[in-house]
């Protein structure tokens, strides 16, 4: 099964050798032969600000990992003269056969054990595209290139598809990102919303029913104030039958005494 690698995802990666897994250098550009579309090798840069230049070939390339490639076997010397004559359509201009321009080469994709490639990445300047998309371009679209530009036919330019990793994809999935999440911040406001209406209702209710229970309890106290006095009952008084008042107490005199009469032999009478 192919196993397609992006360009621009090789760059900058740390070169490790797998038998004594030594640092060897960095990625810095791909070797490829554009009259083919094939990438050979790289170059890898090493050394003080990475002036010495080390090529390998594809078949070196053992392993490719997120944080570093591995190669099985050393290296050939080459300089930095070389390397600036590598040939690359990364950077040129892509242009119809009308004159028209459609957008910049930006990044490939490319078979890894082969080293064929697959597509060539361009963004579009607006025509026949999406201003700032990727679009894939088939290798058996270019007519011919150059040195800054390459050819395609007018009538292909609007059948390119649009890459998924392009620079419109990722605003739109941002997009649809922050969308979800309003969605989703919007449905728990109005939650709360909801729930703070529930219990400001249950508290309406409550202020309501104590407020009956008030009016209840104030009508109460009036009733009670407003019923007549009854004494509690007892047994009756002794005077409860008489009409008037009750009749004075009658005055008890203590019996009088009589005098004695007079003995016959009072000294008075006796001269």
């Amino acid at each position: 099964m192919a196993e397609i690698v992006k360009q621009s995802e090789l760059l900058n990666q740390t070169v490790l050798d797998q038998g004594s897994m030594q640092e060897v250098g960095q990625v810095e550009v791909l070797w490829m032969y554009p009259k083919v579309h094939r990438v050979l090798g790289f170059i890898c840069k090493s050394g003080w600000l990475g002036k010495r230049k080390t090529a390998f070939n594809l078949e070196q390339l053992e392993a490719i990992g997120s944080d570093g490639v591995l190669v099985n076997s050393e290296p050939v010397e080459t300089d930095a003269e070389k390397v600036k004559q590598l040939e690359t359509l990364v950077g040129c201009e892509v242009w119809t056969d009308s004159g028209d321009q459609v957008g910049k080469i930006v990044d490939y994709l490319f078979d890894l054990r082969t080293g064929e490639i697959q597509h060539y990445l361009y963004i579009s300047d607006g025509w026949g595209g999406i201003v700032g998309s990727v679009y894939l371009l088939p290798p058996n679209y270019i007519l011919r290139y150059g040195s800054r530009r390459a050819m395609v036919p007018k009538e292909s330019v609007e059948s390119f598809a649009v890459y998924r990793g392009g620079v419109q994809e990722r605003f739109s999935k941002v997009k649809d990102l922050l969308s979800d999440e309003k969605v989703q911040v919007t449905q728990e406001v109005r939650s709360l919303a909801e729930i703070a209406r529930e219990r400001a209702r249950k508290l309406k209710e409550k202020a309501r029913s104590f407020t009956e229970q008030a009016y209840e309890f104030v009508e109460d106290i009036a009733l009670d104030e407003t019923e007549p006095y009854v004494s509690p009952v007892s047994e009756p008084a002794p005077w409860d039958d008489w009409e008037d008042e009750p009749p004075k107490k009658q005055e008890v005199k203590p019996p009088q005494t009589s005098k004695a009469p007079a003995d016959v032999w009072d000294d008075d009478d006796w001269t």
